[in-house]
């Protein structure tokens, strides 16, 4: 039987507007890594909302003609071919969040740690240091990357058995294994169930990590699974950092920058339902690669989308991905002239080597049946706290038989609630986790019934 399976407090999200970055040799990139307690939501800013408005009832007074490209209704839109999109819209890198991360720890951690004098190293404890991120926003592969560049050594969690058997061989192993590098743990969320003998693991590596028996090290925490740790065993402030969240203008930094002037071929990015550009400068006109570079490009649909998905860069390249269209065949052009590879370019696009891209004003993001109860919540808490789960461990931690978690599971994949991730190694059945188009809708329901809830 489960324990602590309905909690019924949460960890209030933060709410104050993200701060400028200080200057720093990276201040270019939007990958910051950051104190936890610095980190800031993004938030449409409501006086540069007035100013595009009173700009554009200006315009309308003087006479000024609209855009002359023309809009196009969603339903006219296609999708973009599949190898367009992965160049437009590639998987994300993480390695400049290691990059970032290195930063924030003083220009790489063995310079941090080895070379600071010894009163700072006491003063900082063991070295240890823990990397919370949302769901989407890779924190293991983050501490990949930080882990090859420093030659650290990766902690595997202990599978489901070992942590039910609360079999503390796997904590004398880590004792054994330290050589005096430094290691990486890239998923705490793996290292404990919501049971009642799915704690002692959680704790013992915890105390191993932090009395400084394993030596210097850092931790990688899904940030659901560190809500609930907080309440298990609670961190050092001084040690936890995190991903800052993507406001609008990193958002452009990321996906659209790099197709703009200066690119092989540059993209012009422009909403569907007007017509006018994604990017646009102060007075209305199309922002170019320096705009978007300076900050003085206006994107209000990036600034929406920063906010709904809280300023997550793992969801933004989702709901992005399915936001880019083509625009239909142009009459009278067919073949070669109209474009193999996209039926949406025309003649003048072909000619200037300019590449056409449209921005559907809405993505379909999967609803909850309006009969969703106290089930449904128990299943997304328990895929949430843990990033994902197979329907075996379910099974084991929610106080539903198999039959109605195997059926519920299925239920809510057909409305694109979840999704199965494919058996990896060893691994005998498929892990659940929440689909990442559904996150926002499922994190609100359960924030709205009073669940234990992340603060990202």
């Amino acid at each position: 039987m489960s324990t602590d399976t309905h909690p019924r407090t949460h960890a209030p999200p933060a709410d104050a507007p993200a701060q400028p970055a200080t200057a720093s040799p990276r201040a270019c990139s939007p990958w910051k890594i950051v104190p936890i307690a610095d980190y800031a939501l993004p938030t449409d800013s409501q006086p540069a909302l007035l100013r595009r408005r009173w700009r554009s009832f200006a315009r309308l007074l003087r006479g000024d003609g609209e855009d002359s490209t023309q809009a196009h209704a969603e339903a006219e839109l296609r999708a973009l071919p599949r190898v367009r999109l992965e160049n437009l819209v590639p998987p994300l890198d993480w390695a400049p969040a290691a990059a970032a991360l290195d930063e924030a720890l003083d220009g790489g951690y063995d310079e941090a740690h080895d070379e600071a004098p010894a009163g700072a190293r006491a003063a900082h404890g063991p070295g240890v240091h823990v990397l919370v991120c949302p769901p989407a926003c890779e924190h293991a592969s983050v501490l990949a990357h930080w882990a090859k560049a420093h030659d650290a050594r990766t902690i595997d969690p202990p599978d489901a058995k070992r942590i039910l058997d609360e079999d503390v061989r796997w904590l004398d192993e880590l004792v054994d294994a330290a050589d005096g590098r430094p290691w990486v743990l890239p998923r705490l969320e793996r290292c404990f169930l919501r049971h009642a003998s799915g704690l002692a693991l959680l704790r013992g590596v915890l105390e191993l990590a932090f009395s400084g028996r394993l030596g210097p090290g850092l931790i990688g925490c899904d940030s659901w699974a560190f809500a609930y740790v907080q309440r298990i065993w609670p961190l050092p402030e001084a040690t936890l950092l995190t991903l800052q969240a993507f406001d609008g203008e990193a958002l452009a930094a990321h996906f659209v920058r790099p197709h703009l002037d200066g690119a092989a071929r540059r993209v012009d990015f422009r909403i569907a339902s007007s017509g006018k550009p994604l990017l646009r400068g102060p007075e209305g006109e199309q922002a170019d690669a320096r705009a978007a570079d300076t900050g003085d490009a206006h994107s209000p649909e990036l600034r929406q989308l920063a906010a709904h998905v809280r300023g997550n860069p793992g969801l933004a390249w989702h709901y992005w991905r399915r936001r880019l269209r083509s625009a239909p065949e142009p009459r009278g052009e067919t073949g070669a002239s109209a474009g193999k590879d996209d039926p949406g370019r025309t003649r003048r696009q072909l000619a200037t080597g300019e590449d056409v891209v449209w921005i559907a004003d809405n993505v379909e993001a999967p609803a909850l049946p309006a009969e969703s109860g106290e089930d449904d919540a128990l299943l997304f808490h328990a895929l949430l706290l843990h990033a994902g789960l197979p329907a075996s461990l379910l099974a084991r931690l929610l106080p539903l038989p198999m039959a109605r978690i195997r059926s519920k599971l299925l239920r809510l994949e057909a409305l694109g609630l979840i999704e199965a991730a494919p058996p990896a190694g060893a691994q005998a059945e498929p892990c659940w986790q929440v689909a990442a188009l559904a996150y926002p809708t499922v994190r609100e329901f359960l924030r709205s019934r009073s669940y234990l809830t992340d603060a990202f």
